[in-house]
This record gives structure tokens, sequence and C-alpha cells, in this order.
């Protein structure tokens, strides 16, 4: 009896193991059909790779913000050269972005492009009822994809993931891949309008919108027009076309509250482990054309994007100082420019000198008691609970840059949501485009577009700012704003962007190659003194030139292409076939200051 019920045991695991086999054969020649996989719960793990939730992410924005000249390096001797390139220079700066690239491969695009083909080869009736799940699985790859594109100019994507018939993918290259991107954007919005009932229920998994299909929709017609712009100078036929298709088919609809902004609700613990990324706190301070720009138009923002210095009776240590400081030192703290909360400190190599005094040295000065010398902020920081949660103090760790109107509370309370494409960028966008018609877009000009994206920032600003503990973000107004500073053309709509982007450096710095705005001047001896738009009312900001003492440096204005070596061949066709299109690309691979063929000259 035990043999016989042997062998019949031999038989049923030969029978599963055949079974097991055809199977193993069927996911090895489609390895991305995972048939027992729900595909919401793929969704849910590749797209929460999206999110600046890893240390060299967090530190390549603080490039980035250092570009565009929102933070700089402290101390008295800092090195503010080593991100620029000379002007002969055969090596400069890289921004460091191969985070886009790397998780579009190996976590976004290839977990995207796994849902896409498993719903792909399912049942026609089962197929129907996970529409909404491949249509914005189809946005989302086209959004990283283009981000990775945006800066690099080159990557494969026709023949990325095809492991089998493309080992080893030749890249695809922006001037092409853009109009590509929009196929696929407006194919998904029409899947959108017309989805049947019977859709699968997203709530849970869709971290962005929690499944509300409208939204998906104005951000997938908002993209478009995004990413046409950026094409504008080489295609502008192209971005015409594509607001017409967008009005007409699709009503205009497009991205029109903070609500509607898109955007990643972090749903765990993000950036709270600040041992390695608070340099934001540490080694930054805020960036002198900053702060004036905003003290310069009494912008009531600047008290949630700049935190006060210490010459203040909210900080112990100031509070303390007052106590024993010497008569000088009483004298020096009540003049008015010691009862200023907000400075920056000057951006190009040739301020670290004493002649450019505090704005030009490290954030700290000595001041005078009657027994040790003590040291206090003088130049402020970057408000850095936009990057960092707490803004990189530590809970339960007394700190005396903290002033008593800080709350510093337990990272799990705080669930930040991290914008991408905000209402307010929609609406600067939708400014510039009609300013340039020289009419209306959208049924609205560009001064109501600029109106609406003003308020909008201000908006953002006070929720988001209430949601991370921002001091003053509760009281945050946009009073008399607009009637100070009201649309006086693009001048505008850029130095209220730059400003608005603060929390999105990464298309500050678009912006500035695409349009050169903020315009850049010199901030030294002998030269005009108009960064910040010291006091001329104007309301127009400007960058600082970099000068190191015989020339301006350079800012980089792309990547250093990346890729697998073992692709290294087509990685290198691809820098040369870049460079054949547009010699501006640079001399090689490595020459970040060239650009990219969207990025013309």
């Amino acid at each position: 009896m035990k043999k016989k019920l042997y062998i019949l045991g031999l038989i049923v695991f030969a029978s599963l193991g055949q079974s097991c086999k055809k199977d193993m054969i069927n996911l090895n020649t489609r390895p991305d059909a995972l048939p027992d996989v729900d595909p919401r719960f793929l969704f849910s793990t590749a797209i929460n790779d999206i999110n600046y939730n890893e240390r060299f992410k967090v530190q390549n924005r603080f490039t980035i913000m250092t570009y565009m000249q929102y933070i700089v390096q402290d101390g008295a001797n800092a090195d503010l050269s080593g991100n620029y390139w000379a002007p002969a220079a055969t090596k400069g700066g890289n921004p460091g972005l191969s985070q886009y690239y790397n998780d579009y491969y190996q976590k976004v695009g290839v977990g995207l492009s796994r849902i896409i083909a498993k719903i792909d080869e399912m049942p026609e009736a089962q197929k129907t009822g996970y529409a909404n799940l491949k249509a914005i699985s189809q946005i989302i790859d086209v959004y990283q994809a283009w981000r990775s594109a945006d800066v690099f100019g080159a990557m494969p994507y026709t023949q990325a993931f095809q492991d089998v018939a493309f080992p080893l993918p030749a890249y695809d290259y922006d001037y092409d891949l853009y109009k590509i991107f929009d196929a696929k954007l407006k194919a998904a919005a029409n899947t959108i309008k017309t989805l049947p009932a019977g859709q699968s229920e997203l709530t849970a998994n869709d971290f962005f919108y929690k499944g509300a299909m409208t939204n998906w929709l104005k951000f997938a017609n908002t993209l478009r027009i995004k990413i046409a712009q950026r094409y504008e100078k080489r295609d502008p036929a192209n971005l015409d076309a594509i607001l017409v298709d967008v009005e007409t088919n699709f009503g205009g609809q497009l991205i029109s509250t903070y609500e509607e902004s898109f955007g990643i609700n972090n749903s765990r613990d993000w950036n709270n482990n600040v041992d390695d990324i608070n340099a934001i706190k540490t080694s930054f301070n805020a960036a002198y054309p900053f702060v004036e720009f905003l003290k310069s138009a009494n912008d009531p923002r600047l008290a949630v994007m700049v935190r006060q210095n210490q010459l203040g009776t909210n900080n112990p240590a100031y509070s303390s100082l007052l106590t024993t400081a010497t008569p000088a030192t009483l004298a020096l703290l009540a003049t008015p420019e010691y009862k200023q909360r907000y400075y920056g400190k000057h951006t190009f190599p040739a301020s670290q000198d004493a002649s450019y005094g505090p704005t030009g040295a490290g954030r700290f000065q000595t001041f005078s008691t009657t027994g040790a010398a003590v040291n206090l902020t003088y130049q402020s920081l970057i408000q850095g609970r936009y990057f960092v949660k707490n803004g990189g103090f530590k809970e339960g760790i007394a700190d005396p840059l903290l002033n008593t109107n800080e709350e510093v509370v337990a990272g799990g309370s705080l669930k930040y949501k991290s914008l991408f494409l905000s209402y307010a960028e929609t609406c600067f966008m939708m400014a510039e485009i009609a300013a340039k018609k020289g009419g209306s877009v959208m049924g609205k000009a560009a001064a109501t577009w600029y109106n609406e994206g003003v308020t909008a920032s201000f908006d953002q600003y006070k929720k988001v700012g209430v949601d991370i503990k921002v001091p003053f973000a509760s009281t945050l107004a946009l009073g008399d704003y607009l009637s100070r500073f009201p649309y006086n053309g693009l001048v505008s709509i850029y130095s209220q962007s730059w400003v608005h982007f603060l929390a999105q450096p990464e298309e500050a710095w678009a912006m500035w190659k695409r349009t050169g705005y903020p315009q850049a001047v010199d901030y030294r001896a002998g030269q005009p003194t108009t960064p910040g738009n010291i006091g001329d009312g104007t309301g127009v900001a400007y960058l600082e030139n970099l000068w190191n003492g015989n020339a301006n440096l350079i800012r980089p204005r792309r990547g250093v292409l990346p890729g697998a070596d073992l692709n290294r061949a087509n990685i290198l066709k691809a820098a040369n076939d870049m460079k054949a299109k547009d010699a501006a690309y640079g001399v090689d691979i490595n020459e970040t200051k060239g650009r990219v063929w969207w990025d013309k000259q």
C-alpha cells in the first residue's frame, strides 16, 4: 500500500512539476505578466520611488538650489566654484540627476511596464475593468521618462524593458520623444474620457489622486502643454496644436486647484532620518539674491520661505546675549541693520572677501560680552522643512539655531505631499503662453493667469506650511501684493515663478535654461548693484553673476548621460548623435555646460 501511495505521489508531483514548468516557461517568455499579482499592488510599489525619498536624491536637489541661488554654501572661505565651469575649463560641475534615469529603469518604468503588460494579457472581460489603471500607468510612465530625457537628452525608450528582443537597447532622442510622449498622453486622456463602468477601485493604491480620474485627465492635459512648451523654441506649431486639441477635445480641463496639483502623498515616514540629509541646515545658507528680492518686494512669503536669523528675542541665545553684552555690542544690536531678521549670503566666489562684510562671510558673527564672546547667526537659512522633516532639526535635541516659535515634532506625524506640477505652476505656464500670443488662452488673458498664479502660490505655501509646521504659515496672506506688483509682462511671470519654485528647484533650473530668467547681473565693486531688485520697486528678480575675480563661472545645463557599462557603445553613440544634431551639446558626454536639443540657444 505504501508503495502504491509513493508511486501515486510521484505521479502527482510529476504532474505538478509539468504544470509549474509550463507556468515558468510562460513567465520567462513574458516575465512582466506576473499572473498571480493584482496590478494595483504593483502600481503602489512602482510609484513610490518617484518621490525624493532617498539620501542622494535630497542632496542632489541642494545642488540645483545652488544653481538657482536659493541657497549657498556656508562658511567664510567656502568653495563656491566647485559646482560650476570656468570659461576655458575642461572639467566642471555635474548636477547629478541620475536618479531620474535610475528610478525609471530600476523601479518606476519597469514596474509600470509590467503593469501595462499584465493588463494587456488579461481576458477582454477582465481587461476592461483595469482600463483606468492602465491609463494612469501610461501617464506616469511618460512623466518619469520625460523627466529623464529632459536633463539628459536621450534614453532607451522604445526598446526598453524588452530584454529578450533588445538586450542592449538603443537610445531614443528628445527630438523624437516629445511627440511620442504626447501621443501616449493623449491616448491615455481619451481612455479616461470614455471609461466604462466597473473600473478597478484605486483609492488605496493611487497615492496621487486616490483614483479620481478627472484629476488624472487634467494632469495629462496640463503635462501635454508643459512638455510642448519645453520644446517651443524648436517646434512652436506643436504647442499651438496641443493647446487647440486640449481645448477642443478635452474641454480645456487643466489643473485648477491645489488639490488637483500633481504630487505624491507620502503615506509613510518621509525624510525623517536627518543624520546625513540635513545639510540644508548645517551646510547651506539662504542666498542673497533670493532673500533680497523678497525683502525688496515686502513679500509676505519671506517669512515662510526663509528662516529668521538669531538676532531677535524669540531666540534664547540672543536673549542670553543681551544680559552679558558690552555697551559696544548693545549699541551695535540697536542699529537698524541688526534688527533685520533676514539676510542672505552672496553666491559668487569673489564675495568670500572681507569687503563684502557679513553677507559674504559665514553665517555667524562674533559679539563681545563681559565674559566669553558669543557667536550668533547673521545670515538666514532657507526654510528646510520643504525638503527634510523638521527642516533638519532633531526631535528632543536642543539646538541654538531653533527659535522659540519653531516646533520640532515626531517625524511620523508629518505627512508631506511632494508636488511635481502644481496649480500655481500651471497658471504661470498659461500666463506665459498668453503673454506671448498677445491674447487669451483657455479663455483667460495673461494678467488673469498671472494673478491666479500668484494667489495660488500664496495659498500653496500657506497650506503646505501649516501641514509641516512652518512658522508664520497660518497667518500668510496675499494682502495688497498684487496691487503693489501687478502684471507687467513676461518678467513678472518669470520673477514670480522663480519665487514659487523654491520647493521645485528643478523646474526653476529648467525655466532659466528655457527663458534666460532670472537674468544674471554683476554685483561687485565698480558694477551696478541690482541683484534682488534692491529698492527699485519693479518686481523683477535677478541672479548674481558668478564672478571669481577673473571671469564669470558657468552653470551646468544638462546631466552626464548615465547607463549600464554593458551598453556603453550605445551610450557613446547617443552622445555623438546628440553632438551631431546640435554642436551646442558640447565636446563630449561630460561637458555639462552644453545643451540638449530642446535647450536651444
